[in-house]
């Protein structure tokens, strides 16, 4: 089926090919709102400047379709607000924005290097993906031209507390501090740390295992540690407990004695703290949070 319209409102497309028997399939600065798309064949359509709102995408094919792409000349981005998408493959999103959406059951296994995701809700199994953030890598760009104008990996209030995380990554600098991931996925295997920027402090929590290395390493470089506090993770986004400790200097107390004393009691209590799940640890020295 050929789109000639610029414009479908309310449209139910069902069981429908785009297709054009390997031949690309240009969509340029259509707009569809509130589309419904069932079972449909997208394969080999290329989407560029368009707009789909509150649309509905569930099963077909999809893994050989160009959510959005950019031209030599100028940015094709294409927006998706409030779509769902169900039970479809997904392999080049391309240069896109997706705000508000939700993907249900999908199959990526593709490396998202110039798609944002905003406000969206990842739900089922997630296998074999790669989101890049802003640092530029040609493995993944390929070219400056495509860096330039993508979207740099941008994840922004994104929800994966309901999906099976296996073999996905976060790479190139991407910021995961307003995303929610589920519990057990970020204490075993996702960070070493975790920004606290969400509850305006300036600085990382740590898992146990890390914080008493980055202890040790301010132990091997004299430098004391004045205290610390303790976070949870609570339904993916980071909390305080309440909890710390501090060591003060004592009057008679040499450099080098107050560096050993406050390592030593710094470790006891990182060591000796409840072993809950998802408990992290920031580290206050003279420079206030800082990493060895």
């Amino acid at each position: 089926m050929k789109l000639t319209d610029k414009r479908y409102n309310n449209q139910v497309f069902k069981n429908t090919s785009f297709c054009n028997e390997g031949i690309a399939v240009w969509w340029t600065k259509k707009r569809f709102d509130g589309c419904q798309f069932l079972n449909c064949d997208f394969n080999d359509v290329v989407i560029r400047g368009c707009l789909f709102k509150d649309c509905a995408f569930k099963g077909g094919k999809m893994q050989h379709t160009l959510l959005g792409c950019r031209t030599r000349v100028m940015l094709r981005k294409s927006i998706y607000i409030g779509c769902t998408f169900e039970r479809v493959k997904l392999r080049s999103l391309g240069i896109a924005d997706f705000i508000g959406c939700t993907f249900i059951d999908c199959d990526f296994n593709t490396t998202f290097i110039a798609a944002s995701f905003s406000m969206c809700k990842f739900i089922g199994k997630i296998y074999g993906c790669v989101f890049c953030g802003p640092k530029y890598d040609s493995y993944y760009y390929g070219d400056k031209l495509s860096y330039r104008v993508s979207n740099k990996g941008r994840l922004n209030d994104v929800d994966f507390s309901e999906a099976i995380l296996t073999d996905v990554d976060f790479r190139g600098g991407i910021d995961l501090s307003t995303v929610i991931f589920p519990d057990s996925y970020l204490s075993g295997k996702l960070i070493n740390k975790y920004s606290l920027e969400s509850l305006g402090v300036n600085g990382f929590a740590y898992p146990r295992k890390e914080a008493l290395k980055i202890a040790n390493g301010y132990f091997n470089s004299n430098t004391p540690i004045l205290g610390g506090d303790v976070y949870k993770l609570v339904n993916g986004r980071i909390e305080s407990t309440s909890d710390s400790w501090y060591c003060d200097q004592k009057e008679s107390e040499s450099p080098y004695d107050y560096v050993v004393r406050s390592y030593h009691i710094a470790c006891d209590y990182i060591r000796d703290y409840p072993d809950k799940a998802n408990t992290f640890f920031s580290i206050v020295t003279e420079q206030i949070e800082d990493e060895i």
